[in-house]
C-alpha cells in the first residue's frame, strides 16, 4: 500500500477516484454524501452498473452529476466507461449475442427499459484521463505503449477488459510517457486475503474492492494519497480511512 496522508480533509480541488459501484446506489449515496460540499472533483472509473441492482438509481444521479456537479458542491463530475458500460451499449444496439453476453454478466433485465433512456451519454463515455501524473481508466493499459493507439483504432474492449501483462508489470510509462507516474484503476478486486481492499501494482493502485459482493465500496484522494471506504448500512461499520 502507498504512504497515505491520513489527512481526513477534502480540499477544494482534490481529486478523487472511485471504484466500481455495480449498480449499488446505497453505498454510492454515502460515497456522496461525504463529498458533498467539498468542490473534489470526482472521477468514477466505471461498471457504475450491473449486479447490484440499483441501476436506474445509479444512471439518474450520475447523469445528473455529469451535468451539475454544482448541485452538491463539487467542482467537477466525470465518469469512464467500464466494460459493463460497453456490454451494455452493445446489448442496446447489437446483436442477440451482445443481449445475451450482458445478461450473463449481471444485466438488469427487468429494468433495462429504463436503463436505456441512458443510452446516449453512457456510449460516449471516455475510456480514460489524466490529471496531473496521474492517469485514470477502468480496468488498465497494455504495459509500454500509449492507449490512445488503441482507442484511435477502435480496440476499446482490451483496455475495458484488461488484466494480464498490466497487473504484473505495471503502465510502463517510461516507454510512452515518463511525465505520468501512477495509473488509478479497477475491475480486478482483490480475493482471498486483502479482499475488500485496494492494492497496488508497479506504478499503479486498484481501487475495485468487490462492492457488490463485499459491500464495500472504495475511493482514493490521488491530490493526498488518502483512502476511504464505505459500506452497507446493514453492515453496520464505520467509513474508513487509510
Amino acid at each position: 500500500m502507498t504512504k497515505s496522508t491520513m489527512s481526513f480533509d477534502i480540499q477544494p480541488g482534490d481529486v478523487i477516484a472511485v471504484g466500481d459501484i455495480h449498480a449499488r446506489y446505497d453505498l454510492l449515496s454515502k460515497f456522496l454524501e461525504h463529498v458533498q460540499g467539498s468542490l473534489a472533483c470526482v472521477i468514477l472509473l466505471g461498471d457504475i452498473i450491473d449486479r447490484g441492482g440499483d441501476d436506474v438509481k445509479v444512471l439518474e444521479v450520475v447523469s445528473s452529476l455529469l451535468r451539475e456537479p454544482e448541485i452538491i458542491g463539487l467542482s467537477n463530475f466525470f465518469c469512464l466507461m467500464g466494460n459493463h458500460e460497453a456490454m451494455f451499449v452493445d446489448a442496446m444496439t447489437g446483436s442477440g449475442d451482445d443481449y445475451l453476453q450482458w445478461l450473463q454478466n449481471g444485466g438488469n433485465f427487468e429494468d433495462f427499459a429504463e436503463m436505456r433512456e441512458h443510452l446516449e451519454w453512457l456510449s460516449e463515455l471516455p475510456i480514460y484521463m489524466t490529471v496531473g501524473d496521474t492517469f485514470f481508466t477502468h480496468a488498465g493499459i497494455v504495459p509500454g505503449r500509449d492507449p490512445y493507439e488503441l482507442v484511435d483504432r477502435g480496440k476499446i474492449d482490451k483496455l475495458l477488459w484488461m488484466r494480464e501483462p498490466f497487473l504484473s508489470l505495471g503502465p510502463q510509462f517510461e516507454k510512452w510517457n515518463p511525465e505520468l507516474k501512477k495509473i488509478v484503476f479497477g475491475h480486478t478486486p482483490k480475493e482471498g486475503i486483502g479482499e475488500g481492499k485496494p492494492y497496488t501494482i508497479p506504478d499503479g493502485i486498484c481501487i475495485d474492492s468487490g462492492a457488490c459482493f463485499t459491500g464495500v465500496l472504495t475511493a482514493y484522494n490521488a491530490t493526498q494519497d488518502t483512502f476511504y471506504q464505505f459500506t452497507a448500512p446493514a453492515n453496520a461499520k464505520e467509513t474508513a480511512y487509510y
